[in-house]
């Protein structure tokens, strides 16, 4: 074996090595000891290690990255450039001239009058004549047109007019508290946030973990910490009570007449039910006793893991209050996937066991609609003794069976929400039940697809007459599944919906999903008003409770948009950053009837890392102006019958060009057979075999095309 022969790659390495040109640099700072205790000792040295002193810098968006011009207030001094050179020229000895100049005269009238005809000379005064009528017009828009700039466009000086009275700071949203928690709700997606009733000062949270569906499939467990957080305005820092769930909890709400109930949909297709009565009355107590006893010690908690008659145990490092569930659904007998939203049935209204709707006896809400993915939608009841005979006598004898004798909460009445075509079901997503005013049987939803349905859950008996106002989408008129309308609206999943807060205006909905907001009214197939695409997708809307015009939008980028749809359709009038994450929910506080309706109001806003904020609405987007909500009626109104017109329109279209196609197809075959019949030879067989049919055709069609042409020309 040949021994190694160096051929000059060493010294290529050599050559892209980095070598320094001069010896480096070397700065060594200090400072005497004493300088640091020169203050009265208040500054002490330690050593510490790196990773206990590290701080979390979020990332943001700047909001002025996406502008295209950007507004500066600078000076610029424009002047002729100026230089020093030397030029040599010829020189030439001086001479002196003389010179005279005379001047030239030329009469125009004269000269005119000597070449022109005399018919020409007889039209000096009538062109003097209108050049006296003339001038001083000409003269007038001259001056107009040097005093007033006629090529500025006068839009351009209103463009940045937001169109509201008062200054611009008054027409931002001001954030009024945060609330977020280490250990509970940091690095979480709010997936629902709600208020108590009949209480401005508590809000309700659901958090789930920020994945997708197959990134659970991967894990393939179940998640460590299943929490619901109930936040005070009063401790900003702690919460207030910690409810306890056996899996992630995708939605809660509160019962409308028992403020200590909620309601909430799991992961896994179960629905949970917890009572904090006694918990707020312990809150109550608690603050009563450090009034009393001001200044006194404070009264011992309960150590950690142990439990009080209310079911509530306190852990001892944050006194946080937590609650187990009070009942719990039978997994077997809940939906096969995740519960994505759920709705208390209105107005006091209860649902016997035949479906029919009735007043309940003692005026409370007793029962809530639960809505999932898997096509059907679940109708519970609180009681679990409320069921049919023979099924609470079978829950009876399997509590009998199971060592605590827990009577099982099963659903009431499960209603399936099948297609029209029959083509499988609704992956409902997002849904919004109408109390007794409209139709208490109606329930609108959107689905994973983008889709807008309309159902009616009612039994056979109470079902009513399809409305006129229904005649343009598609229902199912014949009875055979309770989703009457089914309307493709958006190219993703639909994951907001929100019925208009106005009495007037209840029968439209707004849908979310995308990277638009639509507009649906019941029985139109298509979305009467429709939001232009923007660059981020929208993730949460809500109507404005007061001003019938307004419209709240979350962004998948952080921004919080405010859409005026009297004023701008076209973008949005305010759009105002809340974060650098995704907004996932969007809850205004509700209104009190009894008191000043355009009072304050508040919006809770929560994003996909668990920060819950609070905002304050401005006054001009309160108080609703001068003939808002009529003016708004109009609008919908016409946009509405501007939708029926295309689809009657289309109709018509349609069958124009059936009948179109229908006479061309008969043209063809009056053609074949004429040229079947020309096409015979003396013996009466067809001319199959001629080579030079298709030349001949081609030349006629040539022929016919010439004649068009000239014809074209002619005109």
């Amino acid at each position: 074996m040949a021994p190694w022969k160096c051929l000059g790659s060493d010294e290529e390495i050599l050559e892209a090595r980095m070598q320094a040109s001069r010896p480096l640099l070397k700065i060594h700072y200090t400072r005497e000891r004493n300088f640091f205790f020169s203050r009265g000792g208040d500054i002490k040295l330690s050593s510490r290690d790196a990773m206990e002193c590290t701080t979390e810098l979020r990332p943001f968006k700047d909001p002025t990255y996406d502008l295209m011009q950007v507004e500066h207030e600078i000076s610029i001094q424009a002047v002729q450039e100026s230089s020093t050179v030397a030029v040599q020229t010829p020189w030439y000895r001086k001479v002196d001239h003389a010179v005279q100049a005379n001047p030239h005269v030329i009469d125009v009238r004269k000269n005119f009058a000597t070449t022109e005809s005399e018919e020409d000379r007889q039209r000096i005064p009538h062109i003097i004549d209108f050049l006296k009528v003339v001038f001083p017009r000409v003269q007038h828009n001259l001056i107009q047109n040097e005093l007033v700039p006629i090529f500025i466009d006068d839009y351009t000086s209103i463009e940045d007019d937001d169109g509201f009275i008062g200054h611009k700071e008054e027409s931002f949203l001001k954030e009024n508290q945060s609330f977020v928690h280490h250990k509970y709700t940091k690095g979480k997606k709010i997936s629902y946030i709600d208020w108590q009733p009949k209480s401005s000062k508590i809000v309700v949270i659901s958090l789930v973990e920020p994945i997708d569906f197959e990134e659970r499939l991967l894990l393939n467990r179940k998640v460590e910490t299943a929490m619901v957080i109930v936040w005070s305005f009063s401790d900003p820092l702690h919460p207030q009570f910690v409810l306890e769930a056996p899996n992630e909890v995708n939605t809660i709400k509160f019962n409308p007449n028992q403020p200590h109930i909620l309601a909430g949909g799991c992961m896994n297709g179960q629905v949970c039910l917890w009572n904090i009565s006694a918990a707020q009355q312990a809150v109550k107590n608690k603050g009563k006793k450090n009034t009393r006893a001001a200044g006194g010690t404070q009264a011992p908690t309960v150590a950690a893991g142990a439990m009080d008659e209310g079911g509530i145990a306190q852990e001892d490092d944050s006194n946080l209050t937590r609650i187990k569930w009070c009942q719990l659904s039978k997994i077997e007998a809940g939906h096969r996937r995740s519960v994505n939203d759920l709705c208390w049935i209105l107005d006091c209204q209860e649902s016997g066991f035949d479906g029919k709707l009735m007043n309940a006896p003692d005026e409370l809400t007793h029962q809530f609609a639960s809505l999932s993915s898997d096509g059907f939608m679940f109708i519970w009841d609180i009681r679990k003794h409320h069921l049919k005979p023979d099924k609470l006598r079978k829950s009876k004898q399997e509590a009998s069976r199971s060592p605590d004798n827990e009577l099982p909460w099963i659903p009431l009445i499960k209603v399936q929400l099948s297609r029209i075509d029959g083509q499988g079901e609704v992956a409902g997503l997002r849904m919004q039940m109408e109390g007794k005013a409209r139709d208490p049987y109606r329930m609108c939803c959107t689905s994973e697809d983008g889709e807008f349905c309309v159902a009616n859950w009612a039994p056979i008996e109470e079902k009513k007459e399809v409305p006129v106002s229904m005649e343009f989408g598609m229902q199912d008129k014949e009875g055979k599944t309770p989703m009457k309308q089914v309307c493709q609206g958006h190219y993703g999943p639909a994951t907001g919906i929100h019925r208009h807060p106005q009495a007037e205006l209840s029968d439209y909905y707004l849908s979310v999903g995308d990277w638009s907001f639509k507009i649906w009214r019941i029985g139109t197939q298509q979305p009467i008003v429709v939001s232009p695409s923007l660059p981020s997708c929208m993730t949460v809307g809500r109507w404005s409770p007061t001003r019938p015009a307004i419209v709240f939008v979350g962004t998948d980028d952080g921004y919080l948009q405010v859409w005026d749809l009297l004023e701008r359709s076209h973008e949005p009038t305010i759009s105002q950053s809340v974060g650098s994450y995704a907004i996932t929910s969007l809850e205004f506080k509700p209104t009190n009837e009894s008191r000043n309706k355009f009072g304050s109001q508040q919006l809770a806003v929560g994003d996909e890392v668990g920060v819950l904020h609070i905002y304050d609405i401005p006054r001009i987007l309160i108080r609703p102006h001068a003939h808002e909500q009529r003016n708004m009626e109009r609008y919908l109104d016409r946009e509405l019958k501007r939708v029926n017109y295309f689809a009657v329109r289309w109709k018509i279209r349609q069958q124009e060009l059936e009948q179109l196609q229908a006479r061309l197809e008969k043209e063809k075959v009056e053609a074949q057979l004429a040229g079947g019949a020309e096409g015979m030879g003396a013996g009466g067989e067809p001319e199959e075999d001629n080579p030079f049919a298709d030349e001949l055709l081609f030349k006629d069609a040539m022929t016919d095309f010439q004649k068009l042409l000239a014809e074209d020309e002619e005109v």
